[in-house]
């Protein structure tokens, strides 16, 4: 029994011994600290998501910031304060640049500084709330098999098999559209306070469904951080019931001219696109309706007597959103609903450049409360308020630095990589013009002090007139070199 005890004694400190080797040889090696991102004590004022790493970074972001810019890390340019943008800036179904009825375009438009962010509500057939703008599937949103569905013959699974399209490739993309409860958790969970969410309505409902959209934003947004806005008005009538507190915005309808501008361009398209070719007789049904029927059904809700019949119907915490091209042809309109105690926004059928163009024309204070667009924040504020107008407080150091601070005012710096291509031939691109000269030499016209001599008839003869032979600065072209084979 001894010699038992003790071998088992031994064995045991065997097996101990053995375990901790094998404890201190493990086959997966701890992992080690991921690498901690230092920010520069020069970049320390700069807001979260700016880039504060690469090559000359803080001579670029300081030169950047010397025009009320930052660079962010995602690669775009961004305002370091909107506080001179004396306009509501909404994103129109959120960052134009990103799929329509995606997270992405929620987050993204939320990440670029835009005040509010619109997107397009509809109902399923099971009664499901989804984010979707179009009546149909096709253009922004595409079945699987290649049918086209209308949205209120769709349950949630078969909305949830379509595939979303990339705005600039038109290939689809491996993602689907977002039901109405995503955008709104996606929104809460990347909101700044003082951004709101749009909620446009586009499908006629009942109370009961409009009850559960209600409860739905204030459970997962919160009261005040977000607002409605539909083309009928009874919709906006049933939510002031509802909820009293929210604002609600009418859609007016398009401008007669914007209709009928939007119809012509569509049937430019339809000649080319093999798109618009197979749904020719639809395209000339909204022809015919964006012109006479249109025309003849169009409400104007400008007048003060308009204003004052809404602003009973929807409550002071309201508003009129309307055309860009109505709004120029009453710009009284924000005077008199400002009266009443309610709001203006502007959007455009006839695309962003238009709508931009129009609001330039119109003196700060003649401007809408807000604008529905399809742009940056950057953009609008600078065209209309020159919001990032160099300082000339910084001495840039690097090559890049030095190109940014000799950019003129109108540069387009949503183009900013774009841009940087030009930095060596001292070109720029501009906002209003495209490529353009940095330093513009101005012409110069020689005089012609030689007098015209006469005829005998009286008739002064036809003289060639000295022309400046000299030559501006050289356009130097880079063709890729070939390599030998």
């Amino acid at each position: 029994m001894t010699s038992r005890v003790v071998a088992r004694y031994f064995y045991s400190i065997i097996m101990a011994v053995l375990l901790l080797t094998l404890a201190g040889c493990k086959s997966t090696p701890t992992p080690s600290p991921k690498p901690v991102n230092i920010v520069p004590t020069e970049l320390s004022h700069l807001p979260t998501d700016a880039a504060t790493q690469g090559l000359n970074i803080i001579d670029t972001q300081l030169s950047l910031g010397d025009r009320n810019l930052y660079l962010a890390n995602n690669g775009n340019i961004k305002m370091l304060s909107t506080a001179e943008c004396r306009l509501d800036i909404s994103a129109h179904r959120g960052d134009f640049r990103q799929p329509e009825s995606s997270a992405n375009a929620i987050a993204s438009a939320l990440n670029d500084n835009f005040n509010s962010v619109e997107i397009d509500v509809m109902l399923l057939k099971d009664g499901t709330w989804v984010n979707h703008h179009d009546s149909q599937t096709g253009r922004a949103t595409v079945y699987y098999t290649g049918e086209r569905f209308k949205l209120n013959r769709m349950n949630f699974q078969e909305f949830a098999n379509l595939k979303l399209r990339d705005k600039h490739t038109n290939n689809l993309l491996d993602q689907r559209p977002i039901a109405a409860v995503e955008a709104f958790k996606t929104f809460a969970a990347l909101r700044n306070n003082n951004q709101q969410l749009n909620v446009e309505i586009k499908s006629d409902t009942n109370g009961q469904k409009l009850v559960e959209l209600d409860n739905m934003l204030i459970k997962y947004i919160g009261l005040g951080g977000f607002y409605y806005s539909a083309a009928d008005q009874d919709t906006l009538y049933k939510l002031r019931g509802i909820n009293s507190s929210v604002y609600l915005g009418f859609i007016q309808g398009g401008h007669p001219t914007s209709i009928e501008k939007l119809t012509a361009d569509l049937r430019k398209g339809a000649k080319n696109d093999a798109y618009y070719l197979d749904n020719q007789s639809k395209l000339e049904l909204v022809g015919r309706y964006g012109t006479k029927r249109y025309r003849s059904r169009y409400k104007d809700y400008t007048a003060k007597s308009s204003l004052s019949k809404l602003q009973k119907k929807l409550g002071r915490h309201s508003g009129l959103h309307l055309d860009i091209r109505s709004f120029m042809q009453h710009p009284s309109v924000k005077y008199y609903a400002h009266q009443l105690g309610m709001k203006v926004y502007t959007y455009s059928l006839n695309g962003s450049e238009y709508h931009q163009s129009q609001l330039i024309k119109l003196p700060t204070a003649q401007l809408p409360d807000g604008a529905i667009v399809d742009a940056t924040p950057y953009k609008i504020c600078q065209r209309l308020f020159n919001a990032a107008v160099p300082t000339k407080r910084y001495e840039p150091s690097s090559h890049l630095g030095r190109y940014i601070a000799s950019l003129p005012q109108d540069a387009d710096f949503d183009r900013f990589n774009e841009m940087r291509g030009y930095q060596t031939e001292g070109y720029y691109l501009s906002l209003g013009s495209g490529l353009a000269p940095i330093n513009r030499t101005p012409v110069k016209v020689v005089p012609n002090n030689i007098p015209t001599p006469l005829l005998e008839h009286g008739f002064p003869t036809i003289t060639d007139e000295k022309i400046d032979n000299d030559t501006g600065e050289t356009i130097i072209l880079r063709l890729p070199q070939r390599q030998a084979k």
